[in-house]
């Protein structure tokens, strides 16, 4: 998920906090009401025509998506091979495609091919929300939505802290891979345990950074008077326009027609 935010003035940016939020929502509603991947692909283009019209850089989300390559192959290995036909409504889904094993033995079903895809569909399409969501919001806007929700002051101040402090700390992570790249150290090694001691010496200045950043955090939140006073303020208040109005109610109506559509019509499903 993309954590940094992305200055603009589009549709999205001006969006009330809670409206994102409720779309987000309404959005995850509507990737698991369907299982045929067709569906699955046409929530994933929109949310990527959604992500290119705020210009989200097409870097950033390969790069998020490549580590994930051996992820995808092993899901759909897995329900391709691990998804009876009897879980399946459709006949042509219950077709199985080929045995592994002698005597018809461990099969692989093409609804467990499809339903891989539209697991993989589903975590693609909710990594670009996310992005979007992030992206188009400022932390301000989180803090300013947590406190309408009534959470505690302090716990909002740490979810939104430990939020911005992801970027500084991937690109201390990077500088760190780097430094001890042009110091030879090596992160190839074999293994379980190869691995876990090639990445101590990334692991170790990563814990004493994060403590460093919260101490020198510590020490400007008590020379601002942090925690002097019982009541919080706020420098602006949220408010709702007719375009938030507008969101919300497409919102509803896309729900509610995705769900008669796919439990009334029987449309969407394996």
């Amino acid at each position: 998920m993309l954590i940094e935010y992305l200055q603009g003035d589009s549709f999205i940016h001006r969006l009330d906090v809670r409206t994102k939020m409720f779309g987000f929502l309404g959005f995850m509603i509507l990737s698991f009401i369907f299982q045929d991947p067709k569906y699955q692909l046409l929530i994933v283009f929109s949310m990527g025509l959604l992500a290119f019209w705020i210009k989200i850089p097409l870097r950033k989300i390969g790069k998020m998506l490549v580590p994930l390559i051996p992820i995808i192959i092993s899901i759909i290995l897995i329900t391709g091979f691990t998804f009876t036909p009897e879980r399946f409504e459709r006949v042509s889904s219950q077709a199985i495609l080929f045995y592994v094993l002698p005597g018809d033995r461990l099969g692989a079903t093409l609804g467990g091919f499809l339903m891989g895809t539209t697991f993989i569909c589903r975590l693609t399409s909710m990594m670009i929300a996310s992005s979007v969501l992030t992206l188009t919001t400022s932390i301000d806007d989180f803090t300013q939505f947590f406190h309408k929700m009534k959470v505690p002051a302090e716990v909002s101040m740490m979810l939104t802290t430990a939020i911005r402090f992801i970027p500084t700390l991937d690109k201390k992570r990077r500088l760190i891979i780097e430094a001890q790249k042009a110091r030879g150290t090596k992160f190839n090694e074999k293994g379980i345990v190869g691995s876990i001691k090639s990445y101590l010496p990334i692991m170790i200045p990563m814990f004493i950074n994060s403590i460093m950043m919260a101490n020198s955090l510590s020490m400007a939140m008590l020379n601002r008077g942090y925690g002097l006073t019982r009541t919080w303020t706020t420098m602006r208040e949220l408010s709702f326009e007719t375009s938030d109005y507008w969101v919300i109610t497409l919102t509803v109506l896309l729900v509610t027609l995705a769900i008669f559509v796919r439990i009334k019509l029987q449309i969407g499903v394996l």
